[in-house]
This record gives C-alpha cells, sequence and structure tokens, in this order.
C-alpha cells in the first residue's frame, strides 16, 4: 500500500512536470472503483446469481435451525420426566445437530466467499476495461483509481465509467436474447 501511494504521488508529480514542459496540458480522471463495484449492473447480477447459486443451502440450514429449536424445545418441556438416559441422548442429539450446523454453515461460507471472490475478480476485469475504454475514447493521459483521499468533480469520471458499463451490460442483454 506504500509503495503504490509513492507510485501514485511519483506519476502525479510528474503528469504536473510535464504540464509545465507541454502547450498542451495533460487530462486526469479519477475513478471511484467502491462506488463502481457497488452500483453497476455486472455487479448486481453477480450478486442475484450468488444469491441463487446459494438459495439451496441457505434454506436447508433455515430448515435445520428449525429442527434444532424445535428438538430443544421439546427437549426442555419434557426434560422433567425423562430419565437419565433419556436426557443424555437427546442432550447429545441437539449437541451434534448443532455440530452439524455449525460445520455446514461454514462450508457454505467458504464457498460463498470462494465464489464471490471469483466474480469480484471478473468484475474487476470488467470495470478495468471500462475505464481503459473511456480514458481512450475521451483522451485521459492518466486515470487514478486508488489511494485518492480528495478529488474535484472536475475529474472525477466515475459517472461516465458507469454509463459505460451500464451500456456494456444493457448490449450483452441484448445481444443474448437474440
Amino acid at each position: 500500500m506504500h509503495n503504490l501511494l509513492k507510485l501514485t504521488f511519483t506519476v502525479c508529480i510528474m503528469a504536473i512536470s510535464t504540464v509545465s514542459f507541454s502547450d498542451t496540458g495533460v487530462k486526469l480522471g479519477v475513478v471511484n472503483v467502491a462506488l463502481l463495484l457497488e452500483q453497476a449492473p455486472q455487479a448486481k447480477s453477480a450478486t442475484a446469481a450468488l444469491e441463487k447459486e446459494f438459495s439451496p443451502q441457505q434454506a436447508e440450514l433455515k430448515s435445520l435451525a428449525a429442527k434444532l429449536e424445535k428438538q430443544q424445545s421439546a427437549y426442555k418441556k419434557n426434560k422433567s420426566v425423562m430419565g437419565d438416559t433419556q436426557k443424555v441422548t437427546k442432550e447429545r442429539e441437539i449437541s451434534m445437530l448443532t455440530r452439524e450446523i455449525q460445520r455446514r454453515r461454514n462450508d457454505v461460507q467458504e464457498l460463498l466467499n470462494l465464489r464471490r471472490n471469483e466474480e469480484l475478480a471478473k468484475l474487476q476485469n470488467v470495470v478495468n476495461q471500462a475505464i481503459k475504454t473511456i480514458g481512450k475514447k475521451e483522451g485521459f493521459d492518466l486515470i487514478l483509481y486508488e489511494g485518492i483521499a480528495y478529488t474535484n468533480k472536475r475529474i472525477d469520471i466515475t459517472n461516465d465509467v458507469l454509463k459505460h458499463l451500464k451500456t456494456v451490460s444493457t448490449k450483452q442483454r441484448s445481444e443474448f436474447n437474440k
């Protein structure tokens, strides 16, 4: 992170010094990638796809949790009339089901995290391509997107990139429907 900040600072200084030696000037742009990753239609469709993909596992976990709750409730209700061996058996069943739910929950969470990271990597590639496309189309010399503490709205091109992502998404959907 520290090296990235040094690199960004160096590039900015070079760009500023280039401005003083050049008559044309340098066109700078800044992009809020976090906003793009949150608002891009591709991000929303990836989130929906992940929810759809993992909804059966989530439903199964809810079902197991309801089963556990029933067992615990029945145990508490009937505990006073049970024999010692019945109590031990029921407690063991409840304990095993609790561990099973926790294990499955961890497995689902791990798989979800892996898939989310895969989708995020794809999305980052799409965003980077969109930034490059806007940069070439609009004639930018430098576009920054990390390590920015303050940006003047004049050089913030996040909305342009977001519009481009929406256009690409719409175009892909219309080609898919053909």
